[in-house]
């Protein structure tokens, strides 16, 4: 029947209205607010997702009923009366229709309403051509099932070849008669099967004020990309002023784009920013880099930064990749940093790397360089270029449980100062692991040769022997332990894990050995059941000494949820330690520092954690660890966190988003050195959510840790629900500097 062109018409008018408007800023939100309380009145999705694929709808049978009908009444079909048009999922009603045989034409000439499993109509009359397939809609109203999405429009006319023309529309993601924001533009040109809309004369409004004028816009109208601008973004800091940015998308090809961001920073200078991507079937990649010529605040000098990572898939197992990491000069993160992770970066690396795997093998041949960023640091304290490095490692089963392992590296190290040479090191081991039902045992027995090549030996700096100085020694290991179980009145369940690691490595000189990448590891647990307390293999530490540990878990009884774990360790030594680095002396404990840790979650959104190093022979803490969170169902969220190192570190942190209504947060955090007296950073804001938008105003000052001065910074974040944001990425209050407490 030609009236089912009519359900056509009017689901590509939805179509074409609902998701071409909400889509083109489609891509475009810098950020998602980290918000958990909404307000009570949003219970619908604004996201814009389909609540499933179109049905079948063709040779569908159409039902029409009516209250009265006339086929032939002069030469039109009339339906008077609660006219109900059905077909599949879609829906029409009206008071009246006409059809006119002899040209062809549908008239729905009284108010309709139309709808499917996505959209919901309205429009005060209609027509439609079936011929050319035109349709004309006046005073049209739609919504989108399952969202707030909505909008109208005056009139939209249909046209040969899925093109829809419509005058002063208007859409939103706000309920109500007063939505928060809308999007209005005079005319719009939406075409279906290239994908593209065009608007002229777009106004954005916020709360009534305007914020955005373009005469003339591109936009996407499915998830096909589109080259066009993105929204801009300002921000505001002590040490820059007002910066402005209005980036500009460049949909290239389906497997490649870029953004190009032209920036003008009130105290520096106009920059140009640009980041390119690609995919293929072997390679991905990003080259991104930022470049402001002549620089107001640095005696005219022209400044940049650059970054090229870059993956190819070579064959089976063979990956390459590439890292490239490089800016102007030493103070360009103290200027541009966003937070004191950049700001206190001392060294840049850039690195490319061939690698290959197998079953029981991989293998690796690594470029690596460096960028000082910080002049304080010595010339003899900065790290080595590895040109190249070398690294294979390789496990095969004998027979049964026991195993051969071998790790070996071969690299050579380059440096402006200091000796230079290559380095060979081959650790191959004998393990075997055998394993009951409530214990384990695993002894080990390794030989670990290292050999170097050296030249530029200055004797004034580090008094090196000879150029070819080399080490040899066993590593002997055997690491058993126990595990008891039992079920308590409770119904929860107990373990208790005791557990021995027994190492021996006899003392070998090594001050004839340089230091290339060798450093002294944290003290932990993990070090309780480590044969060598170093990095790198420029020194093997000598150890005749016995670790012990116990462990005891709560589990739930119920859901098999582990609640509560106690761990204990120390380490006792038989011998002094005298391998050291340049400059430490050997030690004579007798014991390391008694190890504890405690984690408790006795709820699903409650977790306490701490750990304390006790030293036993100066009978004083080493380091404290003790950290608490809690996240609320009212959104309320709470983290604080104490941390202490002897002579290193004593900090206080606490993060909070505090629920004031159902639509407002207040965010804070105060970041606090003892040791130094001062504030790290300490943030004040607030954030609103609401259905069809979000705000985040955050006011920041951190300490710039490399030279000790303040920076502060304003940040706002607007977030328009199915549309975009304006501002920059919002604040992550629980992502910042994150630590494990």
């Amino acid at each position: 029947m030609p009236v089912s062109h009519t359900l056509r018409a009017s689901l590509l008018i939805l179509c074409v209205i609902a998701t071409g408007a909400a889509a083109q800023f489609s891509g475009i939100n810098q950020g998602d607010s980290d918000s958990t309380a909404v307000a009570a009145t949003c219970t619908d999705d604004v996201r814009m997702n389909r609540s499933g694929p179109t049905p079948n709808r063709v040779g569908q049978p159409v039902y029409v009923n009516a209250d009265e009908i006339d086929l032939e009444r002069f030469g039109q079909s009339e339906f008077i009366g609660s006219v109900l048009l059905e077909r599949a999922d879609q829906q029409v009603e009206t008071g009246r229709l006409l059809y006119d045989r002899s040209i062809g034409e549908v008239v729905l000439p009284e108010a309709l309403s139309y709808r499917d499993q996505d959209y919901v109509v309205r429009a005060q009359n209609a027509a439609y051509v079936i011929a050319d397939g035109s349709a004309s809609f006046n005073e049209v109203e739609f919504e989108v099932v399952g969202s707030t999405a909505n909008g109208r429009a005056q009139s939209v006319l249909l046209e040969s070849g899925g093109i829809a023309r419509l005058t002063s529309i208007d859409f939103t993601t706000c309920p109500g008669d007063e939505p928060a924001w809308e999007l209005s533009a005079a005319r719009v040109k939406l075409d279906r099967e290239a994908g593209v809309g065009t608007a002229r004369n777009a106004t954005l409004r916020f709360q009534g004020v305007p914020l955005m004028f373009l005469p003339w816009i591109s936009f996407p109208l499915d998830d096909r990309r589109k080259s066009g601008f993105l929204y801009p973004s300002f921000s505001t800091t002590s040490d820059n002023g007002v910066a402005f940015a209005w980036p500009y998308y460049w949909n290239i090809a389906p497997n490649m784009d870029a953004t190009i961001i032209p920036r003008f920073i009130s105290g520096r200078g106009a920059a140009l920013g640009a980041e390119y991507r690609f995919l293929t079937s072997r390679a991905n990649g990003v080259l991104d880099g930022d470049y402001l010529p002549g620089d107001d605040e640095f005696a005219g000098r022209d400044r940049y930064r650059y970054r090229t990572q870059a993956n190819y898939r070579l064959g089976r197992g063979i990956v390459s990749r590439l890292n490239v990491h490089r800016v102007s000069d030493e103070d360009y993160f103290l200027n541009f940093g966003a937070d004191i992770n950049e700001t206190t970066i001392s060294f840049l690396r850039s690195d490319f790397g061939l690698y290959a795997s197998g079953r029981g093998w991989n293998t690796a041949l690594v470029f690596d360089d460096f960028q000082e960023l910080d002049s304080s640091i010595p010339d003899t304290a900065e790290p080595y270029s590895r040109l190249p490095r070398l690294t294979a490692d390789w496990r095969y089963n004998i027979v049964g449980n026991l195993d051969f392992v071998l790790d070996s590296e071969a690299v050579y190290f380059e440096r402006d100062v200091g000796p230079v040479g290559g380095r060979l090191d081959i650790y191959p081991t004998v393990e075997w692991r055998y394993e009951r039902p409530g214990w384990f045992i695993e002894p080990r027995a390794g030989f670990r040769y290292t050999a170097y090549t050296l030249s530029d030996l200055d004797e004034s700096t580090v008094p090196l022997l000879d150029s070819s100085p080399s080490r040899a020694v066993p590593i002997l290991s055997i690491d058993g332990g126990l595990i008891f179980e039992r079920d308590l009145d409770s119904g929860d369940r107990i373990t208790l894990e005791p557990r021995l690691f027994y190492a021996y490595v006899p003392f070998e000189e090594q001050n004839d050995l340089p230091d290339f990448d060798t450093a002294e590891l944290t003290f932990g647990v993990s070090q309780l059941f480590n044969t060598n307390r170093f990095t790198g293999a420029d020194r093997q530490s000598d150890t005749n000494q016995l670790s012990w540990a116990v462990t005891s878990r709560l589990i739930d009884g119920n859901t098999g949820r582990q609640y509560l774990d106690v761990t204990l360790g120390q380490i006792l030594f038989f011998e002094d330690q005298q391998v050291q680095l340049p400059g430490v002396a050997a030690t004579s404990f007798e014991s390391s520092a008694v190890l504890a840790e405690v984690n408790y979650r006795p709820f699903s959104n409650w977790a306490v954690t701490a750990g304390i190093q006790y030293d036993p022979e100066d009978t004083e803490i080493d380091v404290g660890l003790l950290g608490l969170s809690y996240i609320g169902e009212s959104g309320l969220r709470v983290q604080t966190g104490y941390r202490f190192r002897t002579r290193q570190v004593d900090q206080f942190d606490v993060r909070v988003r505090y629920p004031i209504s159902d639509s407002w947060n207040l965010l804070g955090r105060w970041n606090y050195s003892f040791r130094d007296n001062t504030t790290l950073e300490a943030v004040l804001g607030f954030e609103y959510e609401s259905c069809c938008w979000a705000l985040q105003l955050i006011g920041r000052e951190f300490v710039n840790a490399r030279d000790g001065s303040d920076q502060v910074g304003v940040f706002v974040e607007l977030h328009l629900k199915g549309l975009g944001s304006l501002g920059r990425q919002p604040y992550d209050l629980f992502g910042i500097n994150q630590r494990n407490f």
